[in-house]
């Protein structure tokens, strides 16, 4: 677990997917911020098996615990 700071920008946050993904149509971060709220981060591939996301100004605006989630679109 790496400790981020409201306002960081540039860092890099890898989701181990677990399983080749590689063949993934669409990837985005699900985020659910400390107070509750949702959002989602457009991601890309990082080698055969994770997604990436680097943040923007902005991207981390609340101090405390938030939860991230992988969700990938994968053809049938």
């Amino acid at each position: 677990m790496t400790k981020l700071y409201v306002g960081d920008t540039g860092t890099v946050i890898t989701l181990d997917c677990g399983q080749d993904i590689s063949a993934a149509t669409a990837r985005t971060i699900e985020v659910r911020k400390p107070d509750g709220s949702t959002t989602s981060w457009s991601a890309s591939a990082s080698g055969t098996n994770s997604i990436v996301f680097t943040t923007l100004a902005g991207s981390l605006d609340q101090a405390g615990s938030w939860k991230l989630q992988a969700r990938v679109t994968l053809p049938p």
